[in-house]
């Protein structure tokens, strides 16, 4: 019973906070790929306007768009990801080689502007910011008990108001509602026909952003973001498959914050140059506690686990090349520091490492009205290694990923702009 309990809440703390190696792309459990427009230069540029898809990194972009205007995208995340088992592992001999952990998903975003009126624009945006989706090739590994299936999903949903303080300097402010659940599942004990653990919870909590764009020159626009951290307390139970052993639980959960610093720059008639740093809390996740909130509970299921993550860092650069008035190029690189720097840190999971970014990207202006994004990136994600004793079982590995991603996005505008105000 201790292998099994000890599993289960494992499962459950590891799973809220997995997600790298699939359908997250940032460092930790983030899900970089919200518009399609800045996958195209590494996101160089992402919190400075230029599309409306902007607005996710700083929702002063909103303030840039007259009259009505959409944007969406859908990028299709293919990753690889093996994680293979060496002398030291408990559970060796049932095989060392997880085969490929990451499920593809498709992520989708979208983007609505409403001018309302000469210096107001309301923004909304609605997306996936955090999420999860692995599953071993191999399901008996020696890394079962630590990681079966595991499914994280987020919706969130950003109003925000942008206000055109000046012809050149926007503020905006916005509010978020994101609805977190997941499912997880790892073996309960180190034999091939061990049953799963299963874990279920979920959640819908509240937070903030804030932005300010800020056109320095005709040339030099510069774009400073800020999303706030949200407290989830995931409710849910967790369970034994095809047992009636079961105990509803609680686990808090809280998202980094997140700052990000953008710059365009023209160059002249046709290039621009585009850089962003960003920076996520990740620090905060110092432990995550599990709580069972049964009358009666499966011994251990009240356990803290240590993480010790550290602060995340993203940087990038790229550029733009009008090639016509009607064709776009774009590309960029960016290099990003994980959170998880060490073995004992990395989950079996969450395998998440250093990473750079290369990438390329274009926008075809269909008409005057509709335009549409492509972007191709890869992602080469540092080899890394992992140390983990749970239960009572330990896995030694080695980890190796890369990751493929191509996107497509629509821009349409609706309708014509609002008539000027009238002279005074």
């Amino acid at each position: 019973m201790r292998v099994r309990s000890h599993t289960l809440c494992t499962a459950l703390v590891l799973g809220a906070v997995a997600g790298a190696t699939s359908a997250a792309h940032a460092g930790g459990f983030a899900i970089r790929e919200q518009s399609a427009h800045f996958q195209g230069s590494s996101f160089a540029g992402n919190a400075a306007g230029g599309a409306l898809s902007s607005m996710f990194w700083n929702p002063a972009a909103a303030g840039q768009f007259n009259g009505i205007n959409t944007e969406s995208t859908y990028a299709w995340i293919i990753p690889d990801s093996e994680i293979t088992a060496l002398p030291g592992s408990t559970l060796l001999g049932v095989g060392a080689e997880s085969g490929n952990i990451g499920n593809q998903a498709i992520v989708p975003a979208s983007y609505l502007s409403y001018q309302l009126s000469p210096s107001v624009v309301l923004g909304f945006s609605f997306g996936a910011p955090f999420g999860l989706s692995t599953e071993p090739s191999n399901r008996v590994w020696a890394g079962m008990t630590q990681a079966r299936t595991s499914k994280i999903e987020t919706y969130n949903l950003q109003s925000a108001l942008a206000w055109r303080v000046t012809p050149t300097f926007i503020v905006a402010a916005g509010l978020q509602i994101e609805h977190m659940e997941g499912t997880l599942k790892a073996a309960t004990g180190p034999l091939a026909t061990s049953r799963n653990g299963v874990i279920h919870g979920d959640d819908t909590a509240f937070g903030w952003t804030l932005g300010a764009l800020w056109q320095a020159t005709p040339t030099t626009t510069l774009g400073l973001g800020f999303r706030s951290s949200i407290e989830h307390n995931l409710e849910g139970t967790a369970s034994v498959a095809g047992t009636p052993i079961g105990n509803n639980i609680e686990a808090g959960l809280k998202t980094p914050e997140t700052v990000t610093l953008s710059l365009r720059q023209e160059l002249g008639s046709r290039w621009t140059g585009l850089a962003s740093i960003e920076w996520s809390n990740w620090s905060r996740l110092k432990q995550l506690q599990v709580e069972c909130t049964s009358a009666v509970c499966i011994a251990g299921l009240n356990p803290t686990l240590p993480l010790g993550w550290h602060d995340g860092w993203f940087y990038s650069i790229g550029a733009e090349y009008a090639w016509s008035p009607a064709l776009t190029l774009r590309g960029g690189v960016a290099y990003e520091v994980s959170p998880i720097q060490s073995a004992d840190e990395r989950p079996a999971r969450l395998p998440d490492s250093d990473r750079i970014w290369a990438s390329l990207g274009a926008t075809y202006k269909w008409s005057e009205k509709i335009s549409v994004d492509f972007a191709y990136s890869h992602i080469f994600v540092e080899d890394s290694s992992l140390d983990r004793l749970d239960g009572g079982v330990r896995l030694v590995a080695d980890v190796e990923a890369s990751v493929d991603i191509l996107s497509v996005g629509l821009k349409i505008k609706l309708g014509d702009d609002p008539p000027p105000p009238p002279l005074k």
